[in-house]
């Protein structure tokens, strides 16, 4: 793969913490929405409990360990592969280097 220049390192970082921050959001949607029922009386203590257990013992840690696994080059070209963010938003330059990764993850 390419080197990238010092400003295409930056932007990797940048992009990398924003593909990080919609996929955790992702995550988080659903707990919320436990968090919700517990506030409507719909869920008990207990449940939001043993919910926020699970998200501890599965989701948080499954996100924990893809991000520390991949590399920021890797985590933009992961994150327009799925979505969590737009391919405009990378840099021309930035994106052409990115495309055997790219590749990868479609």
């Amino acid at each position: 793969m390419s080197d990238f220049s010092k400003s295409e390192k930056k932007s990797l970082r940048e992009l990398a913490s924003t593909v990080y921050e919609a996929e955790a959001r992702l995550a988080l949607d659903d707990l919320d929405a436990q968090f919700d029922q517990w506030r409507q009386g719909s869920v008990l203590g207990s449940e939001l409990i043993a919910a926020i257990h699970e998200f501890d013992r599965q989701d948080a840690r499954s996100l924990w360990s893809t991000y520390q696994a991949l590399k920021e080059p890797e985590i933009v070209a992961r994150g327009i592969a799925l979505g969590l963010i737009k391919a405009d938003a990378v840099p021309e330059q930035l994106r052409i280097k990115l495309e055997p990764l790219l590749e990868h993850f479609n």
